[in-house]
């Protein structure tokens, strides 16, 4: 057992890291997609830097930074998102049994980046995505599930580019966002690129990663999302679903956000449709709605 409990912040320590950013830091997040300057947001830097407010408010500076720069809102029309959705290699799954987005990566249709920047814009887009679909649920943690099916997983989709790009920027630029990595069937080519990359992932994050294999799959899936929203390849009961499809739709949430045209009534009509998608967003919907007529 720990001897310290875990650090929550507090309002105090919201307001002295509020004072440690630029006066246009909600604006430039939430052009990004990003909650903006919310108690909610500010905890998962804190908790990143073990609530030392001053690291956390340089961490954040530095990524409110890049988000004016590199880390801008990726184009479906850039190069490297292109050519990388052309593969059908992620797709977002609906969420899972506690709210998460589920992002799911297919290693075997993986081929190497064209280039660092490719591999950068691509990983934005899909995270960004994801996170635009998790911010559109009032009551969503802030975090990710991802499953990466790793089956026939060759050489020719090693890519140790590609590893170090994505802890990068979960490190970096979308701290404490993993809530949970599946890696499904991971051959042994697999520890190979692991081995390589492990030194470079922080601790914390190593403890999030669970190797799942078929033999108790559907035990330790079924903890987690409702077996609808799995490919049935993956021992589940449902379809695959293209992270562009979701992408459309988190875009325009986004935009109706932000002119204000998003109404609650509208929330729940668009969470309802969702509902085809994900399970899980049937009883939220329900709820939303309030009591139904007894006639048609």
């Amino acid at each position: 057992m720990s001897p310290h409990p875990p650090y929550v912040p507090n309002q105090h320590d919201f307001e002295e890291i509020r004072k440690l950013l630029p006066h246009d830091a909600h604006e430039v997040l939430t052009s990004a997609y990003e909650e903006g300057l919310t108690d909610k947001l500010l905890t998962r830097w804190l908790v990143a830097r073990k609530g030392d407010i001053k690291a956390a408010g340089a961490m954040l500076e530095k990524h409110i930074t890049w988000r004016r720069g590199p880390g801008r809102p990726v184009e479906e029309e850039h190069h490297g998102v292109q050519v990388n959705l052309q593969h059908k290699k992620v797709f977002l799954q609906g969420l899972d049994k506690t709210g998460r987005p589920i992002v799911l990566g297919v290693g075997a249709r993986h081929r190497k980046f064209d280039s660092k920047e490719d591999a950068m814009a691509f990983c934005i887009y899909a995270l960004d995505t994801a996170v635009a679909i998790g911010n559109s649920h009032d009551d969503w943690d802030g975090k990710l599930t991802g499953v990466f099916d790793l089956r026939n997983l060759g050489i020719k989709n090693a890519d140790l580019t590609a590893l170090q790009v994505m802890f990068e920027l979960l490190q970096n630029h979308y701290p404490e966002r993993l809530g949970r990595l599946f890696l499904y069937e991971a051959p042994m080519a697999f520890y190979a690129l692991w081995r390589a990359v492990s030194p470079f992932v922080d601790p914390v994050t190593k403890t999030k990663i669970n190797f799942v294999f078929a033999k108790n799959a559907h035990e330790e899936f079924e903890k987690v999302f409702d077996l609808q929203l799995l490919p049935r390849e993956l021992g589940g009961e449902g379809d695959w679903h293209p992270i562009e499809e979701a992408h459309k739709k988190a875009m325009e949430r986004a935009a109706k956000r932000k002119d204000g045209s998003l109404t609650p009534t509208s929330q729940v009509d668009e969470m309802a449709a969702a509902a085809v998608q994900s399970p899980s967003v049937v009883a939220v919907a329900d709820a939303a709605a309030g009591p139904k007529s007894a006639t048609a």
